[in-house]
């Protein structure tokens, strides 16, 4: 039989021990700052059902991993399609939907891998497969809600260790309002409210969405391409810019004022004004907030307020987090208008982002105390210390093999593992072990009697 070849499909990943402990100690850091604010936890299959995914995001449409079922089963169908998700919050629009005595508000937390038929790029930590971190509130219009999920991700990337980092914060009302602003635009010649909202404010989003990556020109020959007029929303946005470089909050929200005219984009200032004021209230450092009127988010689905997380100083990682108000969205399970809004935080790019820092500490184990191999002899004892150590919480490994105490200290040192314990013939005899700590290589003698005792304070002073 031929050997396979071992590898990996692109845009997947294997983690090994000590880089999957070091992801463990982010994703606590996360899920303990959202029970800190009340959220509970969901989890969802990665399987669903082909057409509820589509139809919510025409970007995201195109990335769906489809499954094709090779052997029995139900025979291939419209209403048997199904696919692996492609992010966390159209499943939680379908559970909603489908459980109808969940709380309101409901406020869940949800940790899982995705899938998107993508083009890896990992040095901006993006990849086919991949964890988000979502939060979400649902059943209230309230700003509070949204302002509150602005403070979650701060204390979030504050907790993990960045500094430099900015939460961009918008509206969607404002760029329609931005769109109304503008005199007889028209797309082919055609101008009315629906055809402007789904053929002109969609696709003006989507491509103001890649505005950092393609700059005025590239977004301008990305509406040329759909024949949309988009001189005047230039305008507007250009003298946006001008007046917003340098500006804080309060001068950012007079431009507002001054250059923002119809109802919706009224609406939309009011909304980044009330949410921007809510956070600082909420903890949130007002530099740590930056209004943007570039900020378009390129999901279908956004109806309100909207903001993602960048680190300035690399731009070429993108966005931390990102998220924002859908009202709209469990409306296409359900007869009901729910309203909602949260955030995902990308485990992915914020490795990448902590590695690239220096700031990503791999942990080759957790084990805390290795109980060395001295003869045969002490094996049924190194036994009974490993049971008295485990059942007071400490991690023990005990060796296995008859080798040189040289190659179980080497394991140690490379594994990380901070105390050895050894019980050769003259411990057993006189009811002792030594314990060894690697960082120091100092070692002293300890009772039997006194060994949990002993390990816990040393591992308590490490």
């Amino acid at each position: 039989m031929p050997i396979i070849s071992p590898r990996t499909f692109r845009g997947t990943r294997d983690f090994l021990p000590s880089e999957l402990l070091g992801r463990r100690r982010i994703l606590q850091t996360i899920e303990d700052a959202y029970r800190r604010y009340g959220f509970q936890p969901l989890e969802t299959p990665a399987i669903e059902y082909l057409e509820i995914l589509t139809g919510k995001s025409e970007e995201n449409d195109k990335l769906i991993y489809e499954i094709k079922r090779a052997r029995g089963g139900e025979e291939d169908s419209a209403e048997s399609a199904i696919a692996l998700r492609y992010d966390l919050t159209v499943p939680l629009a379908r559970v909603v939907a489908q459980y109808a005595e969940l709380p309101r508000p409901f406020k869940r937390y949800q940790i899982q891998p995705v899938w998107r038929a993508d083009r890896p790029q990992p040095r901006q930590g993006r990849f086919r497969e991949f964890v988000q971190c979502d939060a979400d509130i649902v059943g209230t219009e309230s700003l509070l809600a949204d302002a509150e999920i602005i403070a979650l991700t701060y204390e979030v990337l504050r907790d993990l260790g960045f500094e430099k980092f900015r939460i961009r914060l918008s509206s969607r009302k404002l760029l329609f309002g931005i769109i109304d602003t503008i005199p007889q635009a028209s797309i082919d010649g055609i101008d009315t409210p629906a055809i402007r909202e789904a053929l002109f404010v969609v696709p003006f989003a989507r491509a103001l969405d890649k505005f950092d990556k393609i700059g005025w020109d590239g977004v301008a020959d990305e509406l040329v391409s759909k024949g949309i007029y988009y001189q005047d929303a230039f305008a507007v946005l250009k003298s946006l810019e001008a007046a917003l470089t340098g500006a804080d909050f309060e001068t950012a929200g007079k431009v507002f004022d001054d250059g923002v005219r119809g109802e919706r984009g009224r609406r939309g200032v009011c909304e980044i004004r009330e949410v921007f004021l809510t956070a600082l209230n909420l903890g949130v450092p007002k530099v740590s907030i930056k209004l943007d009127p570039f900020l378009a988010r390129g999901l279908d689905y956004y109806t309100g307020p909207i903001f993602e997380t960048v680190l300035p100083d690399h731009p070429h990682i993108g966005s931390l987090s990102g998220g924002g108000r859908y009202d709209g969205l469990i409306s296409t399970f359900s007869k009901q208008q729910v309203p909602a809004t949260g955030t995902t935080i990308g485990l992915d790019r914020i490795q990448t982002a902590l590695t690239q820092l220096g700031e990503f500490k791999t942990v080759p184990s957790t084990t805390q105390v290795l109980i060395a191999r001295f003869d045969d002899a002490g094996v049924s004892e190194n036994l009974l210390m490993a049971a008295e150590l485990r059942r007071a919480g400490i991690c023990v490994e005990v060796w296995y093999d008859e080798d040189r105490m040289k190659k179980q200290f080497a394991y140690a040192d490379a594994q990380g593992i901070p105390i050895v314990l050894i019980c050769g013939s003259e411990e057993r005899e006189k009811r002792t072990v030594s314990l060894k700590t690697m960082r120091t290589s100092q070692q002293q003698e300890v009772s039997r009697e006194a060994l949990v005792a002993t390990i816990d304070s040393l591992l308590r002073g490490l």
